[in-house]
C-alpha cells in the first residue's frame, strides 16, 4: 500500500511512518522542512512543501491513502482533500475528542453534537481548537465520503511527547524528592499511548475502513497511576494537596499541573466511549510499560526547567510544598 502523510516527522506522524513502514507499506512524507531536516527517517520519500501553498507538488502522485495529522483550520484542510481526491483512495483525518459541543457530559459517543465555529475565518487556534477540528472532519467528509475515516483520539502519550503534558509524570518520578500531586475529587484519567494509536491506524487502513471513531484511550486513576511512576524510584515521594489549595495559589490546570482539571466543563472527555474503535480492534498496552518508556526517552533529552512546555517548575513545586506544610501544621 502506498501511503502519504501530511506532517509525519514527530509524535504521531513519525511514529504512524515507522508503524507502516514496519507492515511493508510505502511511506511519503509531506512536510515543510521545519520540525525535521529532509533524510532524517529512513526508507521513506519526502516531498517538501507547505500544505498553505504548495499542494500542486501533490497533483501528479497518487497514494492508497493519506493521513492528515496536522489539519487544523478548514480551509485548509478542503483545500487539501480537494487536491488528492483524484488520485488518493482514502483520506484518514487526525482529529480530537475535543470536537464535542458539550464536554462535561458523560458517556459521549460519535454521534454527539460538535462545536460549531462562530467565525470560520478565524486564525487563533486556542479555544477554538475543538470547534476547528470538528469544521475540519466535516471538509474531509464532504469532500472523500465513504472513503473519508475520521479519528478522534483524547491524549496522546509515550516517547516523543513533546508536549510534556503526561511525559512530565514519569519524569517527575524518577528525579525523585517530594512530589507535589493534586487530590482529585475526581481522579478518573484518559490517555492513549502514541505507539497503540498508530498500528490501530495502520490496521484501519489496511482494512480500508470508514467513518469517525473515537480513541481516547484506557481510563486510569491518577493516584495509581503516579504510584506506578514513583515505584522503581525510592527517594520519590508522593505528597497529595487540595485542589482549593492549588486555585488559590493560582496553579494553571492542565499546563502547569498536567492531567489535572478541576473544572467540571471538560470533565466528560475521560468517560468517552471507545467502544466502537474497541469492536474494531483497538488495544491498549499496560500503562507500566508507557511510562517506563516515556521515562527512559524523557531523561535522555537532558532538559533544562525552564525548557519544559507543561509541569510544575521545580522552584515553584518546592515553594509551594513548604507552603502546604505550613498549612497542614496549623
Amino acid at each position: 500500500m502506498k501511503v502519504l502523510i501530511i506532517g509525519g516527522t514527530r509524535f504521531l506522524g513519525k511514529h504512524l511512518a515507522e508503524s507502516f513502514k514496519s507492515n511493508s507499506h510505502e511511506v511519503t512524507l509531506f512536510h515543510r522542512g521545519k520540525t525535521a531536516e529532509k533524510g532524517s527517517q529512513k526508507n521513506v520519500q519526502e516531498i517538501i512543501g507547505d500544505r498553505a501553498e504548495d499542494l500542486s507538488l501533490l497533483e501528479k502522485r497518487s497514494w492508497d491513502v493519506v493521513v492528515d495529522t496536522c489539519g487544523y483550520f478548514p480551509k485548509q484542510v478542503r483545500k487539501s482533500a480537494e487536491a488528492l481526491h483524484n488520485n488518493t483512495k482514502s483520506y484518514i483525518f487526525v482529529s480530537s475528542v475535543s470536537v464535542y459541543e458539550d464536554q462535561s457530559a458523560r458517556n459521549l459517543t460519535e454521534e454527539a453534537k460538535t462545536a460549531e465555529l462562530s467565525d470560520p475565518d478565524v486564525t487563533e487556534i486556542g479555544e477554538n481548537y475543538g470547534a476547528l477540528k470538528a469544521a475540519c472532519e466535516q471538509e474531509v467528509l464532504q469532500v472523500f465520503q465513504e472513503q473519508a475515516l475520521i479519528i478522534r483520539p483524547g491524549l496522546i502519550v509515550g516517547p516523543g511527547d513533546y508536549t510534556d503534558r503526561f511525559t512530565y509524570w514519569p519524569d517527575r518520578g524518577v528525579r525523585g524528592g517530594d512530589i507535589l500531586v493534586p487530590a482529585m475529587q475526581d481522579p478518573a484519567v484518559r490517555f492513549i499511548d502514541v505507539r497503540d494509536l498508530a498500528n490501530w491506524i495502520v490496521r484501519m487502513a489496511e482494512n480500508e475502513e470508514g467513518g469517525t471513531y473515537q480513541a481516547v484511550g484506557g481510563r486510569y486513576d491518577f493516584n495509581e497511576f503516579v504510584k506506578k511512576c514513583i515505584r522503581n524510584h525510592k527517594e520519590s515521594k508522593i505528597i497529595s494537596v487540595s485542589e482549593s489549595f492549588l486555585l488559590e495559589e493560582k496553579v494553571g490546570e492542565w499546563i502547569e499541573m498536567p492531567l489535572w482539571i478541576a473544572s467540571s466543563d471538560f470533565k466528560g472527555l475521560n468517560y468517552a466511549d471507545d467502544t466502537k474503535a474497541i469492536n474494531k480492534g483497538l488495544i491498549f498496552r499496560p500503562v507500566e510499560e508507557t511510562i517506563q518508556d516515556t521515562a527512559e526517552w524523557s531523561q535522555a533529552r537532558k532538559l533544562r526547567p525552564d525548557e519544559w512546555r507543561a509541569g510544575l517548575h521545580p522552584d515553584k513545586e518546592k515553594r509551594l510544598l513548604q507552603k502546604w506544610g505550613e498549612k497542614v501544621k496549623q
